[in-house]
């Protein structure tokens, strides 16, 4: 008798219960109308930015998790609470996301002899940062990555890194050369022109986005266009080592460089306007980012830096810019550029981000991969 998808059972773990839905959403959606049995292991963020529904269908198990503890005891009870999931569950498959779950889900999955993958999206402060903290989780990265069936990576600096480093075994990794990609129904494309201007930066609110180069930019560009409109959407996560303070965003904003406009579960109101330049000067660990695909998807234009993680959303000239990190003058530049381009310059630029979304970023892509390893 052939095993049914319907007696199968799929996992996922992650650090926050809204990391899940929104960066997988469409993928557990998938799984559950196919027939499997899906289950989320993650925290419910106690802030009322970032709490999420549970999708139809799905089991929930909340688990307790301190993200950025340094505390082994901690961390102990949060392996040991895995460990029990996922000997009561037995699911058959596990996908891991974000660095505790990779980690201690991993160990925990191998104990039990049940198959996973673990994610890492983009190396983050941990790869960025030389400290003795960070230098334990390489190590704890490093021996709990070889229990692991499948690493997926999202660009090839990355899988540079991880293979030089000793993290993680070439034949191991699966490369998403669309990151982990947008529904590109649920992100149409919506008509951007319009004779006003608004650069918007979306995302987390960090330093190694590029929040201090955001606004010293929108500094200089007023002093050329008082009309000049710069927005900033994301959630203020105070826990993060590397954020943004809520005091010194609203020093920015009452001084008239940025408007904060708060964080959103639906992104599409605000990439559903018209004008809309998305903004992104990071430095950070990326992956593949999310917020600069969906602008892809629905026709903005984006001027972001020339690291991996944000280049691969940009054809220079093409349906934006590049330019250089922590470099204000070319920030600014590029946004002068865009300033000037005539009417039918700024249609074209709006309508090959489609182009390139639909070529690059579509979700089904990614989902083949997961089935790939489920099957």
């Amino acid at each position: 008798m052939l095993y049914s998808m319907k007696n199968k059972t799929i996992l996922f773990c992650d650090n926050t219960l809204w990391g899940l839905v929104n960066f997988r959403g469409v993928v557990i959606e998938y799984f559950i109308k196919k027939g499997y049995k899906v289950i989320l292991v993650a925290p419910q963020r106690a802030d009322s930015d970032m709490k999420a529904e549970v999708p139809i269908g799905v089991r929930y198990i909340p688990v307790e998790l301190g993200r950025s503890s340094q505390n082994p005891i901690n961390d102990m009870k949060y392996f040991f609470s895995l460990y029990s999931i996922y000997k009561r569950e037995r699911p058959d498959y596990i996908f891991h996301y974000t660095i505790k779950p990779n980690i201690y889900g991993t160990l925990a999955a191998r104990l039990l002899k049940i198959k996973s993958t673990a994610m890492m999206a983009g190396l983050g402060y941990v790869f960025m940062e030389d400290n003795v903290v960070n230098r334990l989780a390489r190590s704890l990265y490093r021996f709990a990555l070889r229990y692991s069936n499948k690493v997926f990576l999202l660009n090839k600096q990355n899988i540079e890194q991880v293979i030089s480093k000793g993290i993680c075994r070439a034949d191991n990794i699966i490369f998403l050369q669309g990151g982990e990609g947008v529904d590109l129904r649920y992100f149409p494309f919506v008509d951007n022109n319009s004779d006003e201007i608004t650069f918007l930066m979306i995302g987390r609110i960090l330093w190694e986005k590029g929040y201090g180069e955001f606004v010293e930019a929108a500094k200089r560009m007023k002093l050329i266009n008082s009309k000049l409109k710069f927005e900033l959407l994301g959630p203020i996560d105070e826990s993060f080592p590397d954020s943004v303070s809520r005091k010194k965003i609203e020093e920015d904003e009452k001084n008239g460089y940025i408007s904060y406009l708060g964080f959103t579960d639906d992104v599409r109101a605000h990439l559903k306007r018209k004008g809309i330049v998305i903004v992104l000067p990071s430095f950070y660990g990326e992956g593949l980012n999310r917020s600069l695909m969906e602008a892809c998807a629905m026709g903005k234009p984006i001027i972001t830096t020339d690291i991996p993680g944000c280049r691969e959303t940009v054809r220079d000239g093409f349906n934006g810019y590049l330019v250089p990190i922590k470099n204000v003058d070319a920030l600014v530049a590029a946004m002068n550029t865009y300033c000037n381009l005539s009417i039918e310059e700024r249609v074209a630029c709006s309508m090959n981000s489609r182009k390139w979304a639909e070529e690059c970023f579509d979700v089904k892509n990614v989902i083949k991969e997961y089935e790939k390893l489920i099957n």
